[in-house]
């Protein structure tokens, strides 16, 4: 049984998913994030997907495209229709790119914290900039409780 051990964000993005190997199949779903961690992300399917499958995933977060592997973990019927999906990430490398996902929309989340406070539109490059000056370093430590960035 999968243990949530990482923080699921609650955030919504276009999600692209092939199957892939022994459930190989031609062409792509499409779908929307439910939520994403370190670990993995779920997302809703209108069709359900065996539970061990490997899938490949195109992520898009804050304009930018992140190509995720994985495996499906569970697969069951939503009560509003179609299926909700979790997918666990199964490398290291995997693992790199969610943080640098979750890096990215932490960043986006502090600008429209900004955007709120200021009521105004705020550079992502500046946020970003201002945001790794304040918290990179309790970001990398939740990484590495050894405190290497």
């Amino acid at each position: 049984m999968e243990k949530r051990r990482f923080i699921r964000h609650p955030l919504s993005y276009p999600v692209r998913t092939r199957l892939c190997g022994a459930h190989q199949e031609p062409g792509h779903i499409e779908s929307v994030s439910e939520n994403i961690s370190e670990g993995g992300l779920q997302f809703r399917s209108l069709r359900p997907l065996p539970v061990g499958a490997e899938v490949e995933i195109d992520l898009e977060v804050e304009k930018r495209s992140f190509e995720l592997d994985g495996r499906v973990v569970r697969c069951r019927r939503h009560k509003t229709g179609g299926f909700l999906v979790a997918v666990a990430f199964h490398s290291t490398h995997e693992l790199l790119k969610a943080r640098m996902m979750e890096q990215v929309v932490r960043i986006e989340l502090f600008k429209q914290r900004l955007e709120r406070r200021y009521k105004r539109p705020c550079d992502f490059s500046w946020v970003a900039g201002e945001w790794i000056r304040r918290y990179s370093a309790s970001f990398a430590h939740r990484y590495d409780p050894g405190g290497a960035s």
